[in-house]
């Protein structure tokens, strides 16, 4: 059950990146890309918590330091953006 969650959460966010990509290239808005920005990298830590949990659930390979680092990179791209938009 909780596989069908991981994946669910990354097809969920893989689908608001693509949105927010095709609403950033019809209205030139950056901080729509900025937001499909932030969406594709949590589209990539849903993926990498798929592979942490499903592919390699050993305590052997460990990738939650990927996981969280590429968390925090996509609320600091979503941060910059919005700094960057209010200026």
């Amino acid at each position: 059950m909780s596989i069908a969650i991981y994946v669910l959460c990354a097809l969920a966010a893989l689908g608001c990146a693509v949105l927010l990509g095709l609403g950033a290239r019809r209205v030139r808005s950056r901080m729509l890309v900025w937001s499909a920005i932030c969406f594709g990298l949590l589209t990539l830590a849903n993926i990498v918590l798929v592979l942490d949990f499903v592919v390699f659930p050993g305590p052997d390979v460990r990738l939650w330091p990927v996981r969280q680092g590429l968390s925090v990179l996509a609320i600091g791209a979503l941060i910059y953006g919005l700094i960057m938009e209010d200026r």
